[in-house]
């Protein structure tokens, strides 16, 4: 696999999501879940590190055909690092441009899904708080109190991760 490819959710892997009727081990679950259709498997891979997902975790997640490649980084012929297909340094990852209530939705369904992932039943005060959250700004005075959450549930190294992703969503 190439390490600029870009992976997205199938049906399969935005119903699992929901359902959750695989009962996925949590890392590859976490996995799953960070997968989004705009970051290149290299930046995916870095994460999956951090928190501790198999080293094949891609393979598992196509093997059951819950993401699927549907693009590819393209890197300058020119750049230093064009040979090795890895850009000089990591790019910088634009989400769809969208009018705020697309951002709002989707960081909103990221959090919610991560922390119910993570604490479960635990998870009711803050999802309740969530909930309350009218637009991208109020989220943005939520993560501090996500972070904490997925600390409580998962730990440093899954926070870490989960909470940049959610940073990058809430610009």
């Amino acid at each position: 696999m190439a390490a600029g490819v870009i992976y997205t959710k199938t049906a399969a892997g935005s119903a699992e999501i929901v359902d959750r009727k695989l009962r996925l081990p949590p890392r590859l679950r976490t996995m799953l879940i960070l997968i989004d259709g705009h970051q290149p498997e290299f930046l995916i891979r870095e994460e999956a590190q951090k928190v501790g997902a198999p080293s094949d975790f891609l393979d598992q997640l196509i093997a059951r055909g819950l993401i699927e490649k549907s693009g590819q980084v393209v890197v300058a012929a020119n750049s230093p690092d064009a040979s090795s297909g890895f850009p000089a340094a990591p790019p910088s990852i634009e989400l769809p441009a969208g009018d705020e209530f697309t951002r709002f939705r989707a960081a909103k369904d990221f959090m919610n899904i991560t922390v119910v992932d993570a604490l479960g039943i635990k998870s009711f005060f803050f999802t309740l708080k969530l909930e309350r959250a009218g637009n991208v700004a109020d989220l943005r005075e939520l993560v501090d109190g996500y972070r904490q959450a997925i600390v409580k549930g998962e730990g440093e190294a899954q926070a870490d991760v989960l909470t940049q992703r959610l940073r990058q969503m809430l610009r």
